[in-house]
This record gives C-alpha cells, structure tokens and sequence, in this order.
C-alpha cells in the first residue's frame, strides 16, 4: 500500500483519480495528519504538489524525505514533491522570472525505471525549479524550460517529477511504473 500525501495540490483529486485507474492500493494523509501514521506501514510514498508554500508543508515533507532516504524506502515527489526531495537532501531551489504552466515536451536523457520513452508530453504548473541536483542523484529528464524534469537517486528508488504526471498525457504509465517499484 501506499502512503500518498495530500499538500493542497490544485491537482491532488487528478492524482488520486489515475492511482485509482491502475489499481494501486493507496491511503491518503494530508502533510498534517502525518503524526496519525507510521511510514514503515506502506511500500511507497508519493509526495503530491501544492499551491501555497507554508512551513509546516515543508517540515513535514523534509520529515518523509528523511525517512524515505535512510530508510530505502520507494518514493515520488511530484512538482513540489521534487523540489522538496532536493532541498532536503542538500540540492537548491531557484525562483523563476516567469511562472510556467501548460503543456511541454521533455526529454529523456538516460534509462531508468518510470519510462521507456525518449521525449513525454506533459503538464507543467510551477513558479520554482530545481538549480542543483543533491549528491547521488541525477537528471533523467530535461527540457528547454527545466535543467531537471526528472531525477532520481543513482540507487536508492526516489524520483521527482517536476511536472505534474496526474495531469500530463503519458503520466500514467511513469505512475504505473513507479506502483511497480514498490510491490517486492
């Protein structure tokens, strides 16, 4: 089962939807329910967007990044959830100039584990972007508007998205395939 996060994305009830279509069992937490819930109880997390930054957002989330990472345990951060996956283990966050919404093609510049695919259409909603990588992750994906649409751990199963794959045309198969890291 998965743990999925709820901070307040616009597209939060898009996400649990296409969790729903591939079957993945799942329970929600809102990032201030999280004191109810044991990590260790599920196979994965998906950490999901969000529309307001608050501190309380980020401490909760750094708090199951932390935990993700020391405990090799199967994660996603989505738009938000990438950009927190790297603050938290040491990369760094830049504002852009112009806040970037709507469709984009990226494209996939190594092999890994959420697609098969060269480019991805997808859906982009977000006003900062990753500037550096943490140590022991790198780009899977890029595109001419982010350095790093997609990244992950050189070993451990953690991935960010900067997109939003609940709302992007061939989202659902890096969802699916993430659902399929977690099962042992």
């Amino acid at each position: 089962m998965l743990l999925v996060i709820d901070n307040s994305s616009l597209y939060f009830n898009d996400l649990v939807r296409c969790l729903d279509s591939i079957n993945a069992k799942h329970e929600v937490k809102r990032y201030d329910e999280l004191d109810s819930c044991n990590p260790n109880n599920y196979d994965g997390i998906i950490l999901s967007g969000r529309m307001n930054a608050s501190k309380s957002i980020n401490v909760a989330n750094i708090g199951l990044v932390k935990f993700a990472y020391k405990n090799a345990k199967p994660l996603l951060g989505i738009c938000y959830g990438a950009e927190i996956i790297a603050l938290a283990l040491n990369g760094s966050l830049r504002r852009l100039s112009n806040r970037i919404t709507g469709d984009r093609i990226i494209n996939v510049k190594s092999d890994n584990h959420l697609t098969d695919k060269k480019t991805l259409n997808v859906f982009e909603c977000h006003g900062y972007y990753i500037a550096r990588l943490p140590q022991e992750f790198g780009c899977i994906a890029d595109s001419s508007d982010c350095r790093y649409e997609i990244i992950g751990h050189d070993t451990k199963q953690i991935f960010g998205t900067q997109f939003h794959p609940e709302m992007s045309r061939e989202g659902l198969e890096i969802l699916d395939n993430f659902v399929k890291l977690t099962k042992h």
